[in-house]
């Protein structure tokens, strides 16, 4: 490695991803609310809006994997199923969500929600992730060789031949599997801007932030003894301890075992890696969501307006914007639904109402 152990630091660390499953006895009032509001929502091709205690959700017109009805927020998706062999209740906290109020509040918040049209609920989490965010430390191709882990399966990530990330173990085993892999690079993909904000003025705007990430799902946390939200969360220091040996990064030497290869003073520092309950704020977090997604938009947007100026015999912005209201006006008067409805439709959707 060409860079200084001194210059490693740690930018965030915690809980990116807790999906939870929950077991109630589901009342027949909601389940009846449940049918008529899917009925709506397969008529539409839609997703109208479905009240589920507190929160203003949309129900799909599909069901979420395994459970019929599919409940969707900014703040987190819901799978609801009448079945009795699998758990009534699947929950996926969004990202957002999760670290813009914390994990440990996430998990009340959604307790009580659920609680409210479920009555008594028995949340267990079905996956977490683990990570930590770091700058001083650069990816190369020799560090597929220097890493040493207890899952046989390695796969490689490259950009214009330039390695990016690296996992290890398979997601299809359900129990644990490694990411490393170029975080701002992922960002030009996501727009999930919000976490330059989280990380502070100890990024380096200059430099690439890699992260690292265990997956740790339900047949792993078994294993541990693990099931309660709360419990898992409480273990965390203990499941990056071992998952920190579970995979390693070392310093290659002429044994020809490299189980007994030392540990880098880089992976060291990772092993110590803080996994604060962090909570930055829903503003802030949702905040650089939007501002991403408008980041994301606008280049094709820009192209889309150029274009429809072309065809329609602008030559200029304000007669381009001049036919745009023209053929908007049209189009509501002929579509199904207006582009008022649309845009009201994708607020819902986004969370900004």
């Amino acid at each position: 490695m060409t860079m200084q152990v001194g210059a490693l630091r740690e930018l965030a660390s915690g809980v990116d991803a807790l999906y939870l499953s929950g077991r109630a006895s589901l009342p027949s009032e909601l389940l009846e609310r449940l049918e008529a509001a899917r009925s709506e929502a397969e008529a539409l091709d839609g997703s109208p809006p479905f009240q589920f205690g507190s929160l203003p959700m949309l129900i799909a017109p599909h069901a979420f994997g395994k459970h019929r009805y599919s409940l969707d927020h900014p703040y987190v998706r819901i799978g609801i199923s009448p079945k009795l062999s699998i758990p009534a209740l699947r929950i996926q906290p969004r990202a957002e969500f999760l670290h813009g109020v914390g994990p440990r509040a996430a998990v009340d918040t959604l307790q009580d929600l659920l609680e409210s049209e479920c009555g008594a609920v028995k949340l267990q989490v079905s996956r977490i992730d683990l990570f930590v965010d770091v700058q001083g430390w650069a990816l190369t191709g020799d560090d597929r060789n220097a890493f040493v882990c207890r899952a046989a399966e390695l796969n490689t990530s490259e950009v214009h031949q330039d390695l990016t990330g690296l996992r290890f173990g398979k997601r299809s085993t359900g129990t644990i599997n490694g990411r490393f892999y170029d975080k701002t690079e992922e960002l030009k993909q996501s727009g999930a801007d919000y976490w330059r904000e989280i990380w502070g003025d100890a990024f380096d705007p200059d430099l690439p932030v890699h992260r690292i990430e265990f997956e740790v799902a339900r047949g792993a946390l078994r294993e541990f003894g693990l099931n309660d939200p709360h419990e898992v969360l409480d273990a965390t220091g203990a499941l990056w301890s071992y998952l920190t040996r579970w995979l390693s990064h070392r310093v290659p030497t002429k044994d020809g075992t490299r189980s007994r290869w030392p540990v880098s003073n880089y992976w060291e520092n990772i092993s110590r890696a803080s996994l604060a309950d962090g909570s930055w704020g829903l503003t802030r977090t949702y905040g650089g969501s939007q501002r991403g997604e408008m980041g994301k938009t606008i280049p094709a947007l820009m192209g889309y307006l150029a274009r429809f100026g072309a065809l329609s015999d602008s030559y200029s912005e304000e007669e381009m914007i001049e036919n745009l209201a023209i053929f908007v006006a049209r189009y509501n008067r002929d579509a199904k639904a207006s582009m008022t409805h649309r845009i009201w439709q994708k607020r819902r959707e986004l969370g900004l109402l």
